[in-house]
């Protein structure tokens, strides 16, 4: 059985409330997979958080708790499981924060540094672009940001 090739660009949307968003499935190792909307959350440094009660036919494993800081800087504890997250015919494992509280599937930094995406968005579309397959322009130095000159293309 030969691997599904890796497609260089997915295709998000924007959710009721204009978030970025990404349909992902999610299972654990004795559930089927699940199809959620995620949303796009560069402020969540973690791969995955899924509603508890959400979370409970996917039949993760407990893989443990995690010291969690919020949005408005409060730390908390979470319990977490691992999970496998598939989409276009990929999947990465990766912690699942369980999350109590929420009523949102929030898809954050480490999802996106494991499968190695980009986030680009037009004002209709969110596009998640495969960074080995795509010429990604180079960041500006901090001492160019410092003196406010332009980047030099040249070199």
């Amino acid at each position: 059985m030969s691997a599904t090739p890796k497609l260089p660009v997915w295709t998000g949307f924007f959710s009721k409330t204009g978030s970025p968003a990404l349909k992902i499935n999610l299972r654990g190792p004795f559930g089927q997979p699940v199809e959620f909307e995620g949303i796009l959350d560069t402020g969540f440094t973690g791969f995955v958080s899924v509603p508890l009660l959400s979370a409970l036919p996917l039949g993760l494993i407990l893989y443990g708790t995690a010291s969690v800081e919020l949005a408005d800087g409060s730390k908390q504890i979470r319990l977490t499981a691992q999970g496998l997250a598939v989409i276009e015919g990929e999947s990465k494992v990766g912690v699942v924060v369980l999350e109590p509280s929420s009523n949102e599937v929030l898809i954050g930094m480490a999802f996106l540094r494991l499968f190695k995406r980009a986030v680009l968005m037009s004002s209709t579309t969110v596009f998640l672009v495969d960074e080995d397959s795509t010429p990604m322009p180079e960041a500006q130095s901090s001492e160019q940001t410092e003196q406010g000159d332009p980047p030099n293309p040249t070199g």
